[in-house]
This record gives C-alpha cells, sequence and structure tokens, in this order.
C-alpha cells in the first residue's frame, strides 16, 4: 500500500506539472507572443508549477517527502532530456529548452524542500 501511494505522490505532482503547462500553453498562445516578456512568464510559470508539484508530491508521500519530491525532480529531469538535446525551435533561443528544464527540477526541489520542512515541524529550511 505505501508503495501504491508513493507511486500516486509521484504521479500528482506531475499532473499537476502538465495541467499547469496546458493551461499555460492555452492562456499564452491566445494573448502573448515570443519574445522576451513571454520567456520571463514561461520560466516563471514552470517555476511555479514544478514548486508546487514539488510540494504536493512530498505531501502526499507516505513518507520521506522530500525524498519523493527528489523522485519526481529526477522524472522531470529524464523528461527533459529529449527537449534539451533536442533543435529548439525556430522562435526560442538554444539555450531555451535546457533552461526550462532546469528551473522545472529546481521548483521541484524546492516545493518538496519547503513541505518537508513544514512537516518536520520546526519549519526551517535547511540544505
Amino acid at each position: 500500500m505505501r508503495f501504491l501511494r508513493s507511486l500516486a505522490a509521484i504521479a500528482i505532482g506531475l499532473a499537476f506539472m502538465r495541467a499547469t503547462t496546458l493551461v499555460w500553453g492555452i492562456v499564452s498562445g491566445a494573448a502573448l507572443s515570443p519574445g522576451r516578456a513571454y520567456l520571463a512568464l514561461n520560466f516563471f510559470v514552470c517555476g511555479m508549477g514544478g514548486l508546487v508539484g514539488g510540494w504536493l508530491t512530498a505531501r502526499v508521500a507516505p513518507s520521506s517527502p522530500y525524498a519523493h519530491a527528489a523522485a519526481l525532480a529526477a522524472l522531470v529531469a529524464l523528461i527533459s532530456i529529449p527537449a534539451a538535446t533536442g533543435a529548439p525551435s525556430a522562435s526560442y533561443p538554444g539555450w531555451y529548452p535546457g533552461a526550462i528544464g532546469l528551473i522545472a527540477v529546481l521548483g521541484v526541489l524546492l516545493g518538496g524542500k519547503l513541505r518537508a520542512a513544514a512537516a518536520s515541524g520546526d519549519g526551517a529550511v535547511a540544505a
């Protein structure tokens, strides 16, 4: 049962991140054209989606909340490899695919760390 809850925790975090990017794609596609502001907002939304996804994963995890968030971060990094190593779209700079993957991974880790610190009772976010 704990194994299934662990898998569910990671799936919930990943599903939240996916939903965030889908909604952002619909909203930004209708309202924005690629440019500096668009890239900055993409980074922000990706980071916040990762942060909340990591937090949710750590919250649902049956034990070791940060370890579950780290597992989600590893999965996100693995999923990001093809985009980061492939040719970028013509409307994006060459560094963009790798940077967006890195921001997602860091957001997940930060969200997991915040939830793990809150769950520990002292509220301290120590490395």
